[in-house]
């Protein structure tokens, strides 16, 4: 008896939830990289407030830190430029996306800790943000609303909570 095939998730996963993953998350996590290795001076001054402490590039200080950031995002780009283009499996894109997910909770975390903590970051609802605070938020959020979409309720055709398994 055969084993069924993996679901396929360019039939399964909507276009637009695809094309964020496929093309404008490789994309973003390509730029990030770009400013944590070649600007991070700029890069800095994005996520956090002006009056955070920065050390320049190559000098003892922060540098490395970027170097590392700039590593996990290439390996993000990769994954999803290459693995999730080549693979089309279901299952394999959802089990990609827990892991961005991953790496969505603590970069949202890094975010709060860029603008100053909880209390800073809880200003929204004041006025108190920025074009920063905004930009950062919003390039992060909206791709990690698709990867919980995709996570929670994508599922393959013909499955059902409780079906019984043929034998």
């Amino acid at each position: 008896m055969s084993t069924p095939s993996p679901a396929k998730a360019a039939l399964t996963i909507p276009l637009p939830l695809r094309l964020v993953l496929l093309i404008l998350e490789p994309l973003a996590a390509l730029n990030g990289a770009y400013l944590a290795l070649f600007h991070s001076s700029s890069f800095h001054s994005t996520l956090t407030r002006p009056s955070s402490a920065w050390s320049p590039p190559f000098c003892p200080g922060n540098q490395y830190l970027y170097t590392q950031l700039a590593g996990a995002w290439l390996l993000f780009a990769f994954n999803s430029s290459v693995i999730l283009w080549l693979c089309d499996d279901l299952r394999l894109w959802k089990l990609m996306c827990c892991g961005m997910l991953l790496s969505d909770a603590a970069y949202h975390v890094s975010a709060v800790q860029a603008v100053g903590g909880w209390g800073r970051f809880v200003g929204v609802m004041t006025g108190g943000w920025d074009w920063r605070e905004w930009a950062v938020m919003g390039s992060c959020v909206g791709p990690a609303v698709v990867r919980v979409w995709i996570v929670l309720f994508v599922k393959a055709a013909g499955d059902v909570k409780g079906r019984k398994k043929v034998e």
